[in-house]
């Protein structure tokens, strides 16, 4: 980890933590008559939302692992990689948000949980864009 700059490392712990959430911890809880229904991120409603947040993120975090923790060379400049980032990390904090006030009743606390790591995401492809290309 300590090969990783700043934004790379916010990107890699917001990035798991937001894959994990969208996956596995409920966005939309029902009770229904006894029976409780928890829906995560990447269920219905506005399922491709979550879908498109969790493969951008996966993205994002695969290339930082890949370029920085591997001796594997990826095509294009630190600067190109540092772009994608930035636009990528914004892309899924919006997306989240979207996913978020499309439908807030029964909200779970996956929901508000995965928001935070989206922007937390966002913040980090910032923070790599702002390094000036960062080590990416």
């Amino acid at each position: 980890m300590t090969k990783l700059s700043q934004g790379e490392r916010i990107v890699l712990v917001g990035g798991l933590l937001l894959i994990l959430d969208l996956l596995f911890l409920p966005w939309h809880s029902a009770d229904l008559g006894g029976i409780a229904v928890d829906l995560t991120g990447v269920q219905e409603p506005y399922a491709a939302y979550g879908v498109v947040a969790v493969i951008l993120t996966a993205v994002m975090v695969a290339q930082i692992v890949i370029a920085r923790l591997t001796t594997v060379r990826l095509p294009g400049s630190r600067m190109l990689w540092a772009q994608v980032h930035l636009i990528a990390g914004v892309f899924v904090a919006v997306v989240l948000v979207i996913k978020l006030l499309r439908l807030t009743d029964l909200l779970g606390f996956g929901a508000y949980s995965g928001v935070l790591a989206g922007l937390l995401v966002a913040y980090g492809g910032y923070c790599i864009a702002r390094e000036g290309g960062g080590q990416a």
